[in-house]
């Protein structure tokens, strides 16, 4: 018996002690009978439906990747990637989209554009950021607006999609680049890495400050500028097109041919060989912060 329990019991014998001297002195009046309430039935009220998708014609509509323009996409409202219920999955929530689905500005709500199965020819991984029973909320790679005509919508965008679309995933690592002290700080999941890079957005095309992540797209380009390029889901704010193929602003870490140091690029994230033989190995879906 704790000390606790010796204390209750010390109590409980003092209050027994008490009462029975009482009752050596005085007959106890009799007891009130105890009425005991009959069972009451109470009528469960049923779980709330799941809101049934309203119908949407995919055909008809934008596709969310990086190659286009989708006005009417929600910002992000300064939410972060979610840890994820299984652990075995990685510690960070992302969801592989396996059939193309509806992209909508709410749960069940109206539908502003389709996100597809695939991006520039590899799954569609994606950040999760929020859920509603079967919504989940997404990270995607797609502008808002062009910079010329609102930077603010640019980058930082999501929309909610139907779990029953996707297939569950994520990833341990987390990057940070910082292009203040220029350096780069990969998580692994068990060791940090604090590397530094080659360069960063000048000033006047700054490396984007918002929440970005891994496309999983990884290009090799022998011979050129950028040897080994990993792509990122932001493009530049300043600039509406500086890619004349794709018609795209996107920003990439990436390997360099070039001798500029410092704050000197369009926004990408130059690194060396042994940097970027780390990050190679991060997953499409791990998010990509920018401070500094």
């Amino acid at each position: 018996m704790n000390r606790r329990s010796l204390t209750r019991a010390t109590v409980a014998a003092a209050l027994v002690a008490t009462l029975a001297g009482a009752c050596a002195q005085e007959a106890a009046p009799s007891a009130e009978p105890v009425v005991v309430a009959a069972p009451v039935a109470v009528v469960k009220a049923a779980a709330p439906a799941v809101p049934v998708p309203p119908a949407a014609d995919l055909g008809a509509l934008p596709v969310i990747d990086l190659l286009h323009v989708v006005p009417g996409l929600p910002g992000i409202d300064g939410l972060t990637q979610r840890e994820n219920a299984d652990p075995a999955l990685g510690r960070w929530q992302t969801v592989v989209v396996v059939r193309d689905t509806a992209g909508r500005v709410a749960p069940a709500g109206a539908a502003v554009g389709v996100v597809p199965a695939l991006t520039l020819e590899v799954r569609t991984t994606l950040p999760v950021i929020d859920q509603r029973g079967r919504w989940l909320r997404v990270m995607v790679a797609t502008r808002g607006a062009l910079p010329s005509q609102d930077v603010a919508q640019t980058n930082g965008r999501s929309v909610w999609i139907d779990a029953a679309d996707t297939e569950a995933a994520g990833t341990d690592w987390s990057i940070q680049v910082d292009t203040a002290a220029q350096t780069i700080t990969v998580d692994d999941g068990t060791t940090t890495h604090v590397l530094p890079v080659k360069a960063t957005g000048a000033p006047g095309t700054p490396t984007p400050h918002v929440p970005a992540f891994l496309l999983g797209t990884r290009w090799l380009e022998p011979g050129t500028t950028t040897p080994r390029v990993l792509l990122l889901s932001t493009q530049s704010e300043t600039i509406d097109h500086y890619d004349k193929p794709t018609g795209t602003a996107v920003t990439a870490i990436h390997t360099t041919t070039l001798r500029g140091t410092g704050a000197v690029s369009n926004g990408c994230v130059r690194v060396g060989d042994d940097v970027l033989d780390l990050v190679w190995q991060a997953p499409a879906g791990t998010v990509v912060t920018t401070v500094g």
